[in-house]
Parts: C-alpha cells; sequence; structure tokens
C-alpha cells in the first residue's frame, strides 16, 4: 500500500518537471514579485511583444534590489529615454536557449540583442558561481514558451571599451596610465583577458617621491606594474582566498586575496575599494595601495 502511495505522488512530480512551459518570457517574470521593477521597464521600452512572441531567447534578468541599487535618479533618467532604456535592457538577452549547464565555459562570450557581448564566467573554484558580465546568476533555468530566464544579482552594463580606455576615461588612474605608458604596456594590457589590481592616484602619491624614481626606471617599474596582472576574467565572485598568478613571471610571484566580511584584501593591508569595472578584454579593480612582489621590496625601499 506504501508503495502505491508513494508511486502515486512520484508519478505526477515526474510529469510536471517534464512538462513544458506554456507562458512566454514576459508572463513568466510578470508571475514573480521578485522582478516586478523589470517587467515594468520592459514594458515602458517597447519591448513586451518582442519578449513574449520573438526568440527563443535567454534573459539575464536583474531582480528588483539589483534597480533599486542604482537608485531613484538612475532610474527614473531610464524611464524617460525609452530608447537608452531598450539598449540597457537589451544588454540582458541573448538569441537561442542557454541553461545553466550551457554556461559552465569559463570567458564564454555572447551576442546581446545590444549587439554587444556578455561575457560569462564559470568559477569553479569559486563556489562554482557563475557571472553574467561580472552579475551572479541567483537562480537559473527558469523555462517559459519561447526561452529561459536566469535571475541575476546586478544590472549589467556593457564595457566602456578595453582595460586601457577604462582606465584613461576615469580620472582616478591617470598616475596608473602614465605608468604603463612608461613601462611600455600599453599594448600588452590591449590583450588579455585580464584582471587588473588597479592603484589609484592616491595609491601611488602614498610612494612620495619613489614614484619619479619607478617612472625614470622602466625595467623596474614594469615588474612592478605587472605583479598587479592576473590572467583571465576574475570578478568579485571569482575571487577567492588563496594564491593569484600574476604576469611578474620572472619571479613566479602570486598575490593573495582575503576576505573580512563584505572587503576584499590583497595582499593583506592593501583594500579592493572599487570592484568589477568592466572592460572588453576583462575587469578591472580600484586598490588602496601600490603592490610590490616580495623580491623587490629591497630594491624600491633604496631607491
Amino acid at each position: 500500500m506504501l508503495k502505491v502511495i508513494l508511486l502515486s505522488v512520484f508519478v505526477p512530480l515526474c510529469l510536471a518537471s517534464t512538462t513544458p512551459a506554456t507562458n512566454d518570457i514576459v508572463s513568466v517574470l510578470a508571475g514573480r514579485t521578485s522582478e516586478s521593477i523589470l517587467v515594468d521597464l520592459v514594458k515602458t521600452a517597447g519591448l513586451a511583444d518582442v519578449l513574449s512572441q520573438g526568440g527563443p531567447f535567454t534573459v539575464f534578468a536583474p531582480y528588483n534590489y539589483a534597480f533599486t541599487r542604482l537608485g531613484n535618479d538612475t532610474l527614473t533618467a531610464l524611464k524617460k529615454d525609452p530608447n537608452t532604456l531598450a539598449e540597457t535592457l537589451k544588454y540582458h538577452v541573448v538569441n537561442g536557449i542557454y541553461k545553466l549547464k550551457d554556461l559552465h565555459v569559463n570567458e564564454l562570450q555572447l551576442d546581446s540583442l545590444a549587439g554587444t557581448k556578455i561575457r560569462i564566467n564559470y568559477y569553479f573554484t569559486a563556489r562554482r558561481h557563475v557571472t553574467a558580465e561580472g552579475s551572479r546568476i541567483l537562480s537559473s533555468d527558469i523555462m517559459a514558451s519561447n526561452g529561459v530566464v536566469h535571475i541575476v544579482h546586478d544590472v549589467m552594463m556593457p564595457p566602456a571599451g578595453s582595460i586601457v580606455d577604462v582606465l584613461t576615461a576615469d580620472g582616478n588612474f591617470s598616475t596608473l596610465v602614465a605608468a604603463a605608458k612608461a613601462a611600455g604596456l600599453v599594448d600588452a594590457l590591449q590583450e588579455g583577458p585580464f584582471t587588473l589590481m588597479a592603484p589609484s592616484n592616491d595609491a601611488f602619491a602614498a610612494l612620495g617621491d619613489k614614484v619619479n624614481k619607478l617612472l625614470a626606471n622602466p625595467d623596474l617599474l614594469k615588474k612592478v606594474l605587472l605583479y598587479h596582472v592576473i590572467p583571465g576574467t576574475i570578478y568579485k565572485d571569482g575571487l577567492h582566498s588563496g594564491s593569484l598568478h600574476t604576469l611578474e613571471e620572472a619571479d613566479r610571484e602570486r598575490i593573495r586575496a582575503s576576505f573580512f566580511g563584505s572587503s576584499i584584501h590583497i595582499d593583506g593591508t592593501t583594500s579592493v575599494i572599487k570592484r568589477d569595472i568592466s572592460a572588453t578584454n576583462g575587469v578591472v579593480h580600484m586598490i588602496d595601495h601600490v603592490l610590490i612582489p616580495s623580491s623587490l621590496r629591497t630594491q624600491i625601499m633604496n631607491l
């Protein structure tokens, strides 16, 4: 009798799991209270018909809290500019169906409906997180009749150029840009993908007169700067406690990341003060100190 009861419960569950989704993407999102802001924005941008009748699509859907973190001013400005809003939302949509298992490919790049690429990272060593342009997938494989939805932690913004472009456009990195030019590393930083631990201007200023001495010593400066570059794209959700290889290969130097609550420290005392600045060839994290390889500390101290 018990077997009969268990079977009667188990069979409907199996059938439910294989039943094709009947609701389109917009209807699926509308049925979830945690995505109500996204649904309203989709309608405001005039994309409801596309996402309900077109496809198949894969949608990286920011939940409500992701939009509230943008702030009221930004949200209001987007609502008043439907064209910009539409392009922002289209950056969250990809043609075709990519379930979570299809996204277990690190450095995969998908073409968004906005015409720009979304970088997918699969961090096997960091709790197996999957990120889309640095935004972690919180809930996956929500099926619709015309595609699949993944709920993401942040509103995704397309990168504003390469790592060099990002640094050049941000006034906080003018000393770093000058140092990269002096060390002959500008072209190298156009390659990648790389993760750059980028010292701010204040971080360089803390070195005092050693900055000018480093700028006058391109070979030594190059070694110091390469110690800030990690192969691959490692967003916040991919960082893990332990050693990370750098491009300073001569000494096989590594930097160490550690976590204290929500804070990220590099090599013990250096803090990440701005995270996840996307670039077309990787990601930039702003740090508050210049990192010095252990093998070079005495030499730099004696400059």
